[in-house]
């Protein structure tokens, strides 16, 4: 029944999306909302998708269709089939390495520029996903901190105390769902790993599902303090 419901929801959605933006990779449906600056958008996410994909080493073609919700109701309504719990903080959602939903960059209270750098995120999401189908939430630290370092959504970690104060969060807290300290420090951990091994790097954890033992030869402790130390050096924190 639930599979019904998802397929009518789809069906709806691609009707009442009558405005529909293609570019190589993207298939954008989207709102009058958008009307004014759908071929940025679209640009930029099209701007990312060489980058992503190599730095990700995925060697297929991510087509992707986009849904764009011109509110915050109307996105959780859309997707509630597929994930009728979603966090009050959700703004977007992949599903499966070929669909993305999420709020418009011109929804109302959204801040335009960080929606963009959203709408970038989720689409990385698709092509870790391309590479290794096992690897949405598992473990969430990695599926996130990529997402983020790849959208480029950098916090200052000076503006963050609890790093100010030497007190890194384990990957444990990073990976629980209750907590979003994640989506502050995810850069930071991605970065650490990008700029101290070697360019394979997020490919293979993806590809192990963050076995840092496997590919690291160190434990969950041990890498936290790795990563951290590069961020106190680096920042001067």
């Amino acid at each position: 029944m639930k599979w019904i419901i998802a397929m009518f929801l789809i069906a709806f959605c691609a009707k009442s999306e009558a405005q529909v933006y293609n570019t190589k990779h993207f298939k954008i449906f989207y709102t009058s909302v958008d009307n004014k600056n759908i071929k940025e958008i679209a640009d930029s996410l099209e701007g990312s998708y060489d980058r992503i994909i190599a730095d990700l080493q995925c060697l297929e073609d991510v087509p992707v269709k986009v849904h764009f919700y011109a509110d915050t109701p109307t996105y959780r309504q859309s997707v509630r089939p597929w994930a009728p719990n979603l966090p009050s903080w959700s703004g977007g959602i992949t599903l499966g390495d070929s669909v993305v939903h999420m709020i418009s960059p011109n929804a109302p209270y959204h801040n335009y520029r960080e929606e963009m750098k959203n709408a970038i995120h989720e689409f990385a999401h698709c092509v870790s996903r391309r590479v290794n189908n096992r690897i949405a939430n598992n473990p969430r630290w990695l599926w996130e901190s990529i997402a983020i370092y790849e959208s480029k959504q950098l916090v200052d970690p000076h503006k963050l105390p609890y790093l100010v104060n030497h007190k890194p969060p384990g990957l444990k807290q990073l990976s629980d769902f209750s907590d979003t300290t994640i989506y502050e420090v995810g850069y930071l951990v991605s970065e650490y790993l990008v700029e101290t091994k070697d360019k394979n790097i997020l490919n293979t954890l993806i590809k192990n599902n963050g076995n840092i033992k496997q590919t690291l030869n160190v434990d969950d402790e041990e890498f936290t303090r790795r990563w951290f130390a590069f961020v106190r050096k680096k920042y001067g924190i």
